[in-house]
């Protein structure tokens, strides 16, 4: 460690491949000494299995508890971890669960600087007790020295909820990162072909990569997908994911368009750059979605993009008519109207792609870890 690097040590909940992408490019800069402990190895609702641990990260012993639709960690040995870490600051990743809470009133306790990273909160509406309940568990906020929120949308709302009670707090907008490389040499290899839109042979290539579940409004896509088929639409649309919806979507496709809707199943990161670059135009309807990371792969891909107002990407990585089309969630008739749009014009389409690829400056490696770094040493040396 030389004498400028900051001792960094991140709380957050689990080793995806996408976090990982950011902490790889992090402990690689000469500016941070990082640690990350995290507090589990991989949650049960995804398919990536577990990850190698490398020699700054750990996952920290402990359980989960199910709470009214959340997991609840709970990792006894947080409290004596942070009493005896010489880190200079702390990144607390998310307010709910046991270990998060213990985490930030002990550093609030000992005094010790942290920042708060996190989506937009609220997202799911609660009842009386549910609210007071998030209002309690948001209360360690007030003392942390800043908040590094995931988009604008999520930093509109932090600052509405804690910056009159927390006048000195720094807030920054850090979206999530991931490596975006891969994805850009597809763009500029395929460029031309994707230029092509609709004049593609099968058509135009919408593409849907997440879980098969109800949040994501992929049951909204399928069906409004039906529906542009048997308008007389020329295209296919390739669901990459795996979820509790599978044989639901499966089922509810017409005869017509089951031979126009490929199910591929999860797919690892690797695969994807390749399954972006089949693709024209990109699809998320998510019903509510705090970030959504397969937008900044996307972008990077070069793609036309459609995605709800719910998602909080679409609000810092999405020019509606621009590089796509921002559309109302819970709406089957949005989905359609965007993707006939789309249908409509190969020329929207290639001004789009282009676009998207210029966008995809903002997300990369080289500015997030500028971002984070900016940010440490400004609330390290306040």
């Amino acid at each position: 460690m030389t004498t400028d690097q900051l001792k960094i040590t991140f709380l957050t909940v689990m080793p995806s491949p996408y976090v990982q992408d950011l902490f790889a490019a992090m402990s690689a800069d000469a500016r941070i000494d990082l640690t990350v402990w995290y507090l589990e190895q991989v949650a049960p609702d995804t398919y990536w299995g577990e990850q190698a641990m490398p020699g700054y990260a750990r996952v920290l012993p402990g359980r989960w508890y199910g709470f009214s639709g959340a997991r609840v960690h709970w990792n006894p040995g947080i409290r004596k971890l942070i009493e005896n870490s010489e880190a200079d600051l702390f990144v607390i990743v998310g307010y709910i669960g046991l270990t998060n809470q213990v985490a930030m009133r002990t550093l609030n306790r000992l005094g010790r600087k942290w920042v708060f990273w996190g989506e937009v909160p609220g997202l799911h509406q609660r009842g009386w007790l549910g609210s007071r309940i998030r209002r309690l568990l948001q209360k360690p906020l007030l003392k942390a020295v800043g908040i590094a929120a995931v988009g604008s949308r999520a930093m509109t709302a932090y600052q509405a909820l804690i910056q009159a009670g927390n006048p000195r707090c720094v807030f920054r907008n850090i979206p999530y990162h991931c490596r975006l490389d891969e994805f850009e040499a597809q763009a500029a290899e395929q460029g031309s072909r994707r230029a092509e839109g609709s004049e593609c042979e099968g058509g135009l290539r919408f593409l849907y990569c997440g879980q098969l579940i109800e949040r994501k409004g992929v049951d909204l896509l399928c069906r409004a997908f039906c529906r542009l088929v048997a308008s007389g639409a020329h295209a296919t649309l390739t669901l990459a994911g795996e979820g509790p919806l599978k044989g639901q979507l499966e089922q509810s496709l017409t005869d017509e368009c089951r031979t126009r809707v490929h199910f591929i199943g999860f797919q690892r990161v690797e695969a994807l750059p390749a399954i972006f670059g089949q693709a024209d135009c990109f699809v998320l309807p998510s019903r509510h979605d705090g970030w959504g990371v397969v937008i900044n792969q996307a972008v990077a891909a070069g793609l036309a993009i459609v995605v709800t107002d719910t998602v909080g990407a679409s609000h810092d990585l999405v020019e509606n008519g621009v590089n796509g089309i921002v559309i109302a969630s819970e709406s089957e008739d949005a989905i359609l109207a965007a993707l006939q749009v789309l249908m409509n014009s190969p020329e929207k389409i290639r001004r789009m792609a282009t676009r998207s690829s210029e966008i995809s400056e903002r997300i990369s490696a080289k500015r997030s870890i500028d971002d984070w770094c900016d940010l440490f040493s400004e609330v390290t040396v306040r």
